[in-house]
């Protein structure tokens, strides 16, 4: 049972860092290129997280309201930074996970 429970938190963070890996992959191609080519304003930080906490609802089991989701730019680098507790079923202690992504 516990190799079940540790496995679905295998999973849990696989997702978590999914979503930090598309978050800044969505800021970088969306950035001063984009801009100028497109026409169309450059990725801000709200923009970044809304097409963030858009895939987290899809996301199978995850309780999408215990994400945190933050980013912070500078000129030419994003970091998104998601913060998560992992709440596993049985005897196990919840878990808090940070990840990022440059």
């Amino acid at each position: 049972m516990g190799m079940i429970v540790m496995s679905m938190g295998i999973f849990r963070y696989q997702q978590l860092q999914t979503l930090a890996r598309e978050g800044a992959r969505y800021a970088s191609v969306r950035g001063p290129a984009y801009a100028a080519a497109t026409g169309q304003a450059r990725a801000s930080t709200s923009t970044v997280l809304a097409h963030l906490q858009g895939m987290a609802v899809g996301l199978q089991g995850m309780d999408c309201t215990s994400v945190i989701y933050s980013a912070t730019s500078v000129p030419c680098t994003v970091t998104v930074t998601l913060t998560y507790t992992w709440k596993p079923e049985g005897l196990f202690s919840p878990l808090t996970w940070t990840i990022s992504s440059t």
